[in-house]
Protein backbone atom coordinates (compact mmCIF):
# COMPACT_ATOMS: atom_id res chain seq x y z
CA UNK A 1 0.00 0.00 0.00
CA UNK A 2 1.28 3.42 -0.80
CA UNK A 3 0.17 5.05 2.46
CA UNK A 4 0.59 3.02 5.14
CA UNK A 5 3.27 0.93 6.67
CA UNK A 6 2.81 -2.81 7.60
CA UNK A 7 4.96 -4.87 9.56
CA UNK A 8 5.13 -8.47 10.51
CA UNK A 9 3.89 -9.20 14.37
CA UNK A 10 4.36 -12.80 15.17
CA UNK A 11 2.41 -13.41 11.88
CA UNK A 12 0.05 -11.07 12.07
CA UNK A 13 0.47 -7.82 9.45
CA UNK A 14 -0.36 -4.71 11.36
CA UNK A 15 -0.76 -1.63 9.17
CA UNK A 16 -0.22 2.51 10.16
CA UNK A 17 -0.71 5.57 8.62
CA UNK A 18 2.26 7.00 6.89
CA UNK A 19 2.22 10.37 8.34
CA UNK A 20 4.60 11.59 5.22
CA UNK A 21 1.99 10.88 2.57
CA UNK A 22 -0.31 13.50 3.30
CA UNK A 23 1.77 15.92 5.26
CA UNK A 24 1.50 18.66 2.99
CA UNK A 25 -2.44 18.04 1.92
CA UNK A 26 -5.40 20.46 1.92
CA UNK A 27 -8.65 19.76 3.18
CA UNK A 28 -9.95 20.31 -0.22
CA UNK A 29 -8.54 16.82 -1.43
CA UNK A 30 -10.85 15.04 1.13
CA UNK A 31 -13.04 13.73 -2.15
CA UNK A 32 -15.32 11.05 -1.68
CA UNK A 33 -15.92 8.30 -4.44
CA UNK A 34 -19.62 7.23 -4.92
CA UNK A 35 -20.34 4.01 -6.66
CA UNK A 36 -23.71 2.41 -7.84
CA UNK A 37 -24.59 -0.95 -7.87
CA UNK A 38 -27.97 -2.89 -8.34
CA UNK A 39 -27.68 -4.07 -4.77
CA UNK A 40 -25.68 -1.29 -3.23
CA UNK A 41 -24.43 2.72 -2.86
CA UNK A 42 -21.26 2.85 -1.61
CA UNK A 43 -19.50 6.21 -0.67
CA UNK A 44 -14.92 5.31 -0.03
CA UNK A 45 -12.99 8.11 1.27
CA UNK A 46 -9.23 7.55 1.68
CA UNK A 47 -8.70 6.24 5.42
CA UNK A 48 -5.22 7.79 6.22
CA UNK A 49 -6.18 11.27 4.63
CA UNK A 50 -9.01 11.24 7.15
CA UNK A 51 -6.91 10.79 10.33
CA UNK A 52 -4.06 13.12 9.07
CA UNK A 53 -7.07 15.79 9.46
CA UNK A 54 -8.02 14.12 12.93
CA UNK A 55 -10.95 12.71 11.77
CA UNK A 56 -13.31 9.99 13.73
CA UNK A 57 -13.15 6.89 11.87
CA UNK A 58 -15.06 5.07 14.07
CA UNK A 59 -18.28 7.89 14.35
CA UNK A 60 -19.33 8.09 10.85
CA UNK A 61 -22.99 7.42 10.00
CA UNK A 62 -25.93 8.25 7.75
CA UNK A 63 -28.31 10.53 7.98
CA UNK A 64 -30.05 8.91 11.10
CA UNK A 65 -29.89 8.62 14.71
CA UNK A 66 -31.88 5.27 14.71
CA UNK A 67 -30.29 2.62 16.58
CA UNK A 68 -31.28 -0.24 14.33
CA UNK A 69 -28.81 1.21 11.61
CA UNK A 70 -25.36 0.25 13.22
CA UNK A 71 -21.66 1.15 12.02
CA UNK A 72 -22.29 1.12 7.95
CA UNK A 73 -18.49 1.72 7.42
CA UNK A 74 -15.51 -0.71 6.55
CA UNK A 75 -12.22 -0.54 5.21
CA UNK A 76 -10.37 -1.65 2.18
CA UNK A 77 -7.92 -1.15 -0.24
CA UNK A 78 -8.22 0.40 -3.45
CA UNK A 79 -5.39 0.95 -6.01
CA UNK A 80 -2.96 0.49 -3.11
CA UNK A 81 -4.46 3.51 -1.02
CA UNK A 82 -6.67 2.63 1.95
CA UNK A 83 -10.12 3.54 2.01
CA UNK A 84 -13.13 3.37 4.36
CA UNK A 85 -16.35 2.46 2.70
CA UNK A 86 -19.26 3.26 4.06
CA UNK A 87 -22.39 1.07 2.49
CA UNK A 88 -26.19 1.67 2.02
CA UNK A 89 -28.94 -0.44 -0.10
CA UNK A 90 -31.17 1.10 -2.39
CA UNK A 91 -34.57 1.06 -0.27
CA UNK A 92 -36.34 4.28 0.88
CA UNK A 93 -36.28 4.35 4.58
CA UNK A 94 -32.97 2.16 5.13
CA UNK A 95 -30.65 4.51 7.31
CA UNK A 96 -32.35 7.52 6.40
CA UNK A 97 -32.27 7.09 2.43
CA UNK A 98 -34.90 9.02 0.58
CA UNK A 99 -36.85 7.73 -2.73
CA UNK A 100 -37.69 10.18 -5.53
CA UNK A 101 -39.16 8.74 -8.75
CA UNK A 102 -39.42 10.61 -11.98
CA UNK A 103 -42.49 9.38 -13.77
CA UNK A 104 -41.80 11.13 -16.96
CA UNK A 105 -38.16 9.15 -17.65
CA UNK A 106 -38.85 6.14 -15.60
CA UNK A 107 -36.18 7.27 -12.87
CA UNK A 108 -35.78 6.18 -9.28
CA UNK A 109 -33.27 8.49 -7.21
CA UNK A 110 -32.02 7.26 -3.88
CA UNK A 111 -29.92 9.52 -1.84
CA UNK A 112 -28.68 10.22 2.01
CA UNK A 113 -26.06 11.68 3.10
CA UNK A 114 -22.59 10.76 5.01
CA UNK A 115 -21.60 12.53 8.16
CA UNK A 116 -17.80 12.34 9.04
CA UNK A 117 -17.60 13.90 12.51
CA UNK A 118 -14.48 15.27 13.82
CA UNK A 119 -11.95 13.34 16.49
CA UNK A 120 -12.34 14.71 19.99
CA UNK A 121 -10.22 12.22 21.73
CA UNK A 122 -7.62 14.38 22.60
CA UNK A 123 -9.60 16.94 23.35
CA UNK A 124 -7.97 19.38 20.73
CA UNK A 125 -10.48 19.73 17.26
CA UNK A 126 -8.75 21.14 13.97
CA UNK A 127 -11.90 20.19 11.22
CA UNK A 128 -15.05 20.34 11.16
CA UNK A 129 -17.48 17.74 10.38
CA UNK A 130 -17.80 16.42 7.01
CA UNK A 131 -21.44 16.43 5.18
CA UNK A 132 -21.31 14.38 2.05
CA UNK A 133 -24.78 13.99 0.20
CA UNK A 134 -25.03 11.09 -2.00
CA UNK A 135 -27.17 9.74 -4.88
CA UNK A 136 -27.25 6.96 -7.00
CA UNK A 137 -30.14 6.70 -9.85
CA UNK A 138 -31.60 3.63 -11.24
CA UNK A 139 -34.17 2.56 -14.43
CA UNK A 140 -37.37 1.81 -13.50
CA UNK A 141 -37.31 -1.94 -13.74
CA UNK A 142 -39.14 -4.72 -13.25
CA UNK A 143 -37.09 -5.01 -9.93
CA UNK A 144 -36.78 -1.52 -9.12
CA UNK A 145 -40.24 -1.38 -9.35
CA UNK A 146 -41.16 -3.63 -6.33
CA UNK A 147 -39.26 -1.24 -4.08
CA UNK A 148 -41.83 2.05 -4.75
CA UNK A 149 -45.03 -0.51 -4.22
CA UNK A 150 -46.24 -1.00 -0.61
CA UNK A 151 -47.12 -4.36 0.21
CA UNK A 152 -46.53 -5.76 -3.63
CA UNK A 153 -48.08 -9.21 -4.36
CA UNK A 154 -44.65 -11.53 -4.64
CA UNK A 155 -42.58 -14.17 -3.48
CA UNK A 156 -38.80 -14.40 -3.12
CA UNK A 157 -36.78 -17.80 -3.02
CA UNK A 158 -33.26 -18.68 -3.30
CA UNK A 159 -31.47 -20.14 -6.34
CA UNK A 160 -29.00 -21.98 -6.33
CA UNK A 161 -26.31 -20.54 -8.18
CA UNK A 162 -24.95 -22.39 -11.89
CA UNK A 163 -21.28 -21.22 -11.39
CA UNK A 164 -20.23 -22.19 -8.31
CA UNK A 165 -20.73 -18.41 -6.75
CA UNK A 166 -23.20 -18.95 -4.18
CA UNK A 167 -27.11 -18.63 -4.25
CA UNK A 168 -28.82 -15.89 -5.28
CA UNK A 169 -32.41 -14.51 -5.24
CA UNK A 170 -35.25 -14.99 -7.86
CA UNK A 171 -38.65 -13.30 -7.16
CA UNK A 172 -41.59 -13.53 -8.96
CA UNK A 173 -44.69 -10.60 -9.12
CA UNK A 174 -47.84 -9.46 -10.56
CA UNK A 175 -47.90 -6.28 -12.64
CA UNK A 176 -50.63 -4.71 -14.33
CA UNK A 177 -49.28 -3.88 -17.69
CA UNK A 178 -46.71 -5.23 -20.08
CA UNK A 179 -44.41 -2.18 -19.31
CA UNK A 180 -43.78 -4.71 -15.83
CA UNK A 181 -43.11 -1.09 -14.02
CA UNK A 182 -46.34 -1.35 -12.01
CA UNK A 183 -46.59 -4.02 -9.38
CA UNK A 184 -50.10 -5.32 -7.95
CA UNK A 185 -50.47 -4.87 -4.36
CA UNK A 186 -52.44 -6.52 -1.97
CA UNK A 187 -55.20 -3.79 -1.61
CA UNK A 188 -55.07 -3.50 -5.58
CA UNK A 189 -58.39 -5.21 -6.65
CA UNK A 190 -58.05 -7.90 -9.97
CA UNK A 191 -60.88 -7.96 -12.30
CA UNK A 192 -61.72 -11.27 -14.34
CA UNK A 193 -61.74 -11.09 -17.57
CA UNK A 194 -58.53 -8.91 -17.18
CA UNK A 195 -55.10 -9.26 -18.58
CA UNK A 196 -52.21 -9.80 -15.71
CA UNK A 197 -48.53 -9.80 -16.20
CA UNK A 198 -46.40 -12.23 -14.04
CA UNK A 199 -42.47 -11.47 -13.71
CA UNK A 200 -39.81 -13.36 -12.65
CA UNK A 201 -36.40 -12.48 -12.09
CA UNK A 202 -32.98 -13.00 -10.48
CA UNK A 203 -30.08 -11.08 -8.97
CA UNK A 204 -28.04 -13.62 -10.68
CA UNK A 205 -25.60 -11.36 -12.85
CA UNK A 206 -24.12 -13.83 -15.60
CA UNK A 207 -26.05 -12.57 -17.98
CA UNK A 208 -24.24 -13.28 -21.34
CA UNK A 209 -23.83 -17.30 -20.51
CA UNK A 210 -27.24 -18.06 -18.57
CA UNK A 211 -30.74 -17.34 -18.70
CA UNK A 212 -33.85 -17.59 -16.55
CA UNK A 213 -36.28 -20.13 -17.67
CA UNK A 214 -39.89 -21.03 -16.41
CA UNK A 215 -39.93 -24.90 -16.71
CA UNK A 216 -43.78 -25.37 -15.70
CA UNK A 217 -46.04 -23.01 -13.87
CA UNK A 218 -49.39 -23.98 -12.85
CA UNK A 219 -52.46 -22.10 -11.06
CA UNK A 220 -54.19 -23.45 -8.47
CA UNK A 221 -57.39 -22.72 -5.23
CA UNK A 222 -55.01 -23.18 -2.54
CA UNK A 223 -51.29 -22.28 -1.02
CA UNK A 224 -50.67 -25.86 -1.07
CA UNK A 225 -48.32 -27.31 -4.43
CA UNK A 226 -49.72 -30.11 -4.49
CA UNK A 227 -53.38 -29.09 -5.06
CA UNK A 228 -54.70 -29.68 -8.67
CA UNK A 229 -54.84 -26.72 -10.91
CA UNK A 230 -54.43 -25.82 -14.10
CA UNK A 231 -51.34 -25.34 -16.10
CA UNK A 232 -50.27 -22.34 -17.65
CA UNK A 233 -46.46 -23.22 -18.84
CA UNK A 234 -45.23 -26.64 -19.80
CA UNK A 235 -41.52 -27.18 -20.92
CA UNK A 236 -41.54 -23.26 -21.34
CA UNK A 237 -43.88 -23.37 -23.40
CA UNK A 238 -47.46 -21.62 -22.96
CA UNK A 239 -50.56 -24.32 -22.20
CA UNK A 240 -54.01 -22.78 -23.52
CA UNK A 241 -56.18 -25.18 -22.81
CA UNK A 242 -58.01 -23.28 -19.92
CA UNK A 243 -56.50 -20.49 -19.76
CA UNK A 244 -55.27 -17.91 -22.39
CA UNK A 245 -50.93 -17.72 -22.06
CA UNK A 246 -48.85 -15.35 -23.99
CA UNK A 247 -44.97 -15.77 -23.10
CA UNK A 248 -43.30 -12.86 -23.80
CA UNK A 249 -40.08 -13.54 -22.21
CA UNK A 250 -38.86 -16.89 -21.56
CA UNK A 251 -35.20 -18.41 -21.51
CA UNK A 252 -33.58 -15.67 -22.93
CA UNK A 253 -32.31 -13.38 -20.39
CA UNK A 254 -32.88 -13.18 -16.69
CA UNK A 255 -36.22 -12.31 -16.58
CA UNK A 256 -38.96 -14.22 -17.44
CA UNK A 257 -42.49 -12.41 -18.50
CA UNK A 258 -45.62 -13.82 -19.63
CA UNK A 259 -49.38 -12.64 -19.62
CA UNK A 260 -52.45 -14.25 -19.04
CA UNK A 261 -56.15 -13.96 -18.65
CA UNK A 262 -57.42 -12.91 -14.88
CA UNK A 263 -59.30 -15.83 -13.63
CA UNK A 264 -61.10 -17.20 -10.32
CA UNK A 265 -62.24 -21.11 -9.07
CA UNK A 266 -65.83 -20.88 -8.20
CA UNK A 267 -66.68 -20.23 -4.41
CA UNK A 268 -62.93 -19.46 -3.89
CA UNK A 269 -61.33 -16.11 -3.00
CA UNK A 270 -57.95 -16.44 -4.15
CA UNK A 271 -55.82 -18.15 -7.12
CA UNK A 272 -52.32 -19.30 -6.29
CA UNK A 273 -49.04 -19.30 -8.80
CA UNK A 274 -46.50 -21.51 -8.64
CA UNK A 275 -43.60 -21.96 -11.20
CA UNK A 276 -40.20 -24.01 -11.33
CA UNK A 277 -37.77 -22.47 -12.69
CA UNK A 278 -34.16 -22.57 -14.08
CA UNK A 279 -30.72 -21.06 -14.83
CA UNK A 280 -30.26 -22.46 -17.74
CA UNK A 281 -26.65 -22.10 -20.64
CA UNK A 282 -27.76 -20.20 -23.70
CA UNK A 283 -24.90 -22.08 -25.30
CA UNK A 284 -26.46 -25.46 -24.67
CA UNK A 285 -29.29 -25.79 -27.92
CA UNK A 286 -32.84 -26.57 -26.94
CA UNK A 287 -32.68 -26.07 -23.02
CA UNK A 288 -33.47 -22.09 -22.71
CA UNK A 289 -36.43 -21.65 -24.67
CA UNK A 290 -39.34 -23.18 -25.14
CA UNK A 291 -38.95 -27.16 -26.16
CA UNK A 292 -40.96 -30.23 -25.97
CA UNK A 293 -37.62 -32.23 -24.97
Amino acid sequence: MTDEVCTDNAGIAECTCNATTYLHASHSEIVPTTQCAGTEMTVSLKKCLLQRFQYSITGIHFNTLNPNCTDPTYTDVVGGVSVIIAQAIPVAGYCGTEMTINTVDKKLTFSNVLYVPPDTSSGLIISSSLTIPFSCTYNLTMQTSLLTAVHPILREVPLPSANGSGPFTATMAAYMSNAFTDPYTVDTPLTVGAPLYIGISTTFSDADVFSLRADKCVAAPSSSPSEPGVLLISNGCPVTDAVDVQIIHNGVSLEVMFQIVTFAFQDMSAVYMWCDISLCKKTTPNTCGCSSS
